[in-house]
């Protein structure tokens, strides 16, 4: 199921929190890793790369997180095209996605995949969550 990601909330953080944290890599290695257990088809180690409001999301289709994510539609990714870290929230983008993340308690965590610009809102995204 597709879900609209209306990232006004991100943006606003982004702005308000200045230039890069130096988190870059940091944040880049949490999304490749979400990619990399997809690929490998590994819903267990994907849904650990999720923030909780994410793996809550998927949850509310009935299946659990792992199925839910393996079923969610994310697009290989092809390479980085760029990454921009404001504080806790970073955007990873690549050729065919665009992948939020937020710097949690415990490390980068993605709050958002599957991402594709949309003409009429920010972004639309397979998976979504806070």
């Amino acid at each position: 199921m597709r879900t609209s990601i209306i990232a006004a909330s991100l943006v606003a953080s982004a702005l308000l929190s200045g230039c890069s944290s130096g988190n870059d890599d940091a944040a880049t290695r949490t999304a490749e890793r979400l990619h990399a257990s997809l690929q490998a088809e590994d819903g267990s180690a994907a849904c650990d790369l999720l923030s909780d409001d994410a793996q809550e999301q998927l949850a509310e289709s009935g299946d659990s997180c792992e199925s839910a994510v393996m079923d969610a539609g994310i697009p290989d990714t092809g390479r980085v095209v760029a990454v921009k870290v404001y504080g806790t929230a970073a955007q990873v983008r690549y050729d065919e996605d665009v992948v939020f993340l937020g710097e949690f308690s415990d490390g980068w965590k993605v709050t958002a995949a599957g991402c594709s610009p949309q003409a009429d809102a920010p972004y639309d995204c397979q998976v979504q969550g806070g």
